[in-house]
Order: C-alpha cells, then sequence, then structure tokens
C-alpha cells in the first residue's frame, strides 16, 4: 500500500512538472537574495526577467510577489531589486520589457511605502508612461510647440521621439528611410536644444521635454499607428530595432 502510495505522488509530481512550461513557478523558492555576488544576483534575475515574460502572466505575478516578499525583509535589499524590475520591465533598451507586469509591481512597490522622494516619484512616472500608446490603443501625442495643436497622422505612420542634444537620436533619423518603411509617414517629435533638423521624407515638430505621455528621458525611440489612429507597434527603442 505504501509503495502505492509513493508511485502515485511521484506520478502526480511529474504531472506537475510537466503543466509547468512557464519555468517560472517556485523560482525565488530555491534561491537567495545574496547582494555579496552582486554579479551573479544579477544574472539570476535577468534569468528571472527573461522567464517572466514568457510566462502565462498569473504564473509571473505570483513570482513577482514572492520576490517582493523576499526581498524585504532587508531595506536595501528591496531597494536594489525594485531598481532592476524598473530596469528590466519598464526600460525601453530592454528585451523584456512588459509594461503590463512593471505596472503590477510597480503598484506593490509603491503601496509597500519603501521608496521616497526621488525614487518613489520616477516609479510613478514610470509607470504612467506605461499606460500609453500600447498596442491595440488609440493613438495619443504630446501637443507640438511650433503651432497649435497637434501632430498629425497621414495615414500609416511613425513617430520618433528625437533628443536635438544626442548625436545618435539625430543620425536615427537617416536609419528610418530604409525600404523597411516605404510607404509609412515619418514624423520626428523633437526636443532640445537648435533648429529642427531637415531630413528628406521627415516632418519634423518641436516638443517639450517635460512629457507625460512619453519618456523622452528614454529617447530615440519610435511607435507607429495605423492610419484609423490604433497603436501597431508601442514604443520600441531604436538600438532594438532592426531597421
Amino acid at each position: 500500500m505504501r509503495i502505492r502510495v509513493l508511485i502515485i505522488l511521484a506520478s502526480l509530481a511529474i504531472i506537475s512538472g510537466c503543466r509547468d512550461t512557464s519555468g517560472i513557478r517556485g523560482y525565488w523558492s530555491s534561491r537567495d537574495l545574496n547582494l555579496d555576488n552582486v554579479a551573479a544576483a544579477e544574472d539570476q534575475f535577468t534569468d528571472f526577467v527573461e522567464l517572466a515574460v514568457k510566462a502565462p502572466e498569473k504564473d509571473a505575478r505570483a513570482a513577482i510577489d514572492h520576490l517582493l516578499k523576499k526581498a524585504g525583509r532587508d531595506t536595501v535589499t528591496y531597494l536594489v531589486y525594485a531598481d532592476w524590475i524598473a530596469r528590466g520591465f519598464s526600460t525601453l533598451a530592454s528585451p523584456c520589457r512588459n509594461c503590463g507586469l512593471f505596472v503590477y509591481a510597480a503598484d506593490k512597490i509603491l503601496s509597500k511605502g519603501i521608496l521616497d522622494g526621488y525614487s518613489a516619484e520616477d516609479f510613478r512616472q514610470r509607470r504612467e508612461f506605461c499606460l500609453h500608446n500600447r498596442v491595440g490603443d488609440k493613438i495619443e501625442l504630446p501637443e507640438t510647440m511650433d503651432d497649435d495643436g497637434i501632430a498629425s497622422l497621414d495615414g500609416r505612420t511613425l513617430f520618433l521621439v528625437v533628443d536635438q542634444d544626442c548625436p545618435t537620436c539625430r543620425e536615427s533619423l537617416q536609419k528610418f528611410l530604409s525600404p523597411k518603411w516605404k510607404g509609412t509617414a515619418l514624423t520626428a517629435l523633437c526636443y532640445g536644444h537648435g533648429p529642427l533638423p531637415s531630413v528628406d521624407r521627415w516632418e519634423c515638430r518641436r516638443i517639450s521635454g517635460e512629457q507625460t505621455i512619453i519618456d523622452t528621458r528614454q529617447a530615440p525611440f519610435y511607435f507607429v499607428a495605423a492610419p484609423d489612429g490604433t497603436i501597431e507597434i508601442t514604443y520600441t527603442s531604436v538600438y532594438n530595432e532592426s531597421i
């Protein structure tokens, strides 16, 4: 009888393991948050982020809860992992950017009350930016400063956010002149100093560097709207896109 029970328990474990296709369940159960070796801890967290964005959202959220609970035992550890969560899930340069998971984590982190001052405000701003111009949303555009109103759609339109004080941003205007974007209208939303760029095919508009819809700090990045005004491609770093 005892052998039969053990066989049944083993079978259930195997079935449970087969069902766990996300690779995220129990991730933090067997891992310590040891910041004595920061490089190893970063690698461990990077693996976690990569698994989380591929996992069912329910599993990813549960893993985030587990991580934050574990990190909450020490304030310094909590602050470090909160910063890594922001970098991994909300930064445009991250290949694992996932606004849904970041907003979920940000709500948890902000409600904890450990972050204050600049750190808390940064989280609130990142959360706000994540709520705009997601795939399927109706496009939201900032007001322009060079005339009344906002930039308009001209059929399928790519909007590139350009910091005029950043050479890489200005150079990225040329990259979108490739055949890949033939037939797509090109509009640059520019902030910073100096006259607006003058580049063939580009309509360049001036905006303020202080925005609530787009995070100008992360330029250069772009997003694409369909002719009906719905977002086809959400905020995407130029560095992450093969143009």
